[in-house]
């Protein structure tokens, strides 16, 4: 099985469980911050090149761009967390009986999450 094809079986939702879509949705945030983590470092990086590399690469960060950048950035990281922890608690063994509820619960508390948190980039960048 090729990249493309496993990549493209991550993301097929069709006839699959909502613990297994919120397991690809886990695996694809995951992915997107290990990729920002590289991008974070190269960032801190650009201060060996001087303030003024440093200044202009932090511009792109300010621009509009940017706040999409962030908003996406902070969509994965509470999507990961959110659905890290439904898999922690079920993977201890932990109210199995109410798996259900409990990722009905995370999905929740992450899109309550995404929301105030988009607020504050919008209103602390914007």
């Amino acid at each position: 099985m090729g990249l493309g094809e496993a990549l493209r079986s991550w993301l097929r939702v069709r006839g699959r469980s909502a613990e297994h879509v919120s397991f690809a949705v886990r695996r694809l945030a995951g992915m997107v911050l290990a990729l920002y983590l590289v991008v974070h470092m190269v960032d801190i990086s650009t201060l060996l090149m001087g303030e003024h590399v440093y200044s202009a690469f932090l511009q792109v960060f300010a621009s509009p761009i940017g706040l999409v950048f962030d908003v996406v950035l902070w969509a994965f990281l509470v999507l990961h967390g959110a659905l890290g922890l439904y898999s922690a608690l079920v993977e201890a063994g932990l109210l199995l009986e109410r798996r259900k509820v409990l990722l009905a619960a995370a999905w929740a508390a992450a899109l309550l999450l995404l929301v105030v948190g988009i607020v504050v980039i919008l209103y602390v960048m914007g």
